[in-house]
């Protein structure tokens, strides 16, 4: 089956200069997904999070719906990772909870990536696609159903450019992404800071700005506004935040079972 070449790609646009935009964005190629070079992982001591965290809580007013899940790759989750189903079940949580969709009647494409050396987690990552202006991918712990990165995709035909006076002055999305964060708990605890990164000019022609986000409790995020409308587009969590300065830290897991099929 062949594994889509580009799940999405996008230039941040700092003053001249061009910038990879890392974090919510992800390039994967088929090749990736099939590398065996994997990291050794512990489930011995890693604190398992409450049930009242987001990706284990019923978000108000979700129904579980009728949607079809698919796997998009040959690698096999391990006896201690979530089936396919049970992951696609967490992001469809998220997506209702924080963008108020329903998947009911959708595919939910879902990709398994062993442990490797610059995210030593295994983990789980699921697209859905709605049409040609609108999807979603969100990107999960294989194990604990944390979450790594959620966002959406919206594509517009009207061609946008770099906003110098919005890089000068951009406290009003960076005190949006602060809301958002606070709104979804995207850093686990009350926000101690917000802070302006960078704009990003995307090929869908939906140019975002993004925030770095700090928990007073030391997590990190980045959430993402959209500068057309001002809406929530996404974000990327702690949980794959830190491993941008310690790509090879190894992570310990605790002993969770596979749910059953």
């Amino acid at each position: 089956m062949k594994v889509k070449q580009t799940i999405l790609a996008a230039t941040a646009i700092i003053g001249t200069s061009t910038l990879l935009f890392q974090g919510f964005v992800q390039v994967v190629t088929a090749s990736d997904f099939n590398k065996t070079n994997t990291i050794p992982t512990s489930y011995a001591n890693y604190a398992v999070a409450s049930s009242q965290t987001p990706q284990n809580s019923l978000p108000p007013g979700y129904k579980k719906t009728n949607y079809t899940v698919k796997a998009m790759n040959n690698q096999m989750p391990t006896s201690k990772d979530l089936t396919k189903e049970a992951a696609a079940e967490i992001g469809a949580k998220a997506i209702w909870r924080m963008y108020d969709q329903s998947l009911e009647g959708k595919v939910v494409e879902m990709t398994y990536q062993p442990p490797r050396e610059d995210l030593p987690r295994a983990h789980w990552w699921g697209e859905v696609k709605f049409n040609d202006k609108l999807n979603y991918y969100f990107s999960i712990d294989a194990v604990t159903g944390e979450y790594f990165s959620m966002f959406r995709e919206r594509t517009f035909t009207e061609k946008a450019t770099y906003d110098e006076e919005l890089a000068k002055n951009p406290q009003e999305y960076v005190d949006l992404a602060k809301k958002a964060a606070e709104k979804f708990n995207i850093v686990n605890g009350p926000v101690k800071s917000a802070v302006y990164e960078f704009q990003s000019m995307v090929e869908n022609n939906d140019p975002l700005l993004s925030a770095k986000i700090t928990g007073e409790n030391g997590e990190i995020a980045t959430v993402y506004i959209a500068r057309k409308d001002k809406e929530f587009i996404g974000a990327t969590y702690h949980a794959k935040e830190k491993y941008k300065d310690h790509p090879n830290q190894i992570i310990s897991y605790p002993e969770i079972a596979e749910p059953k099929k």
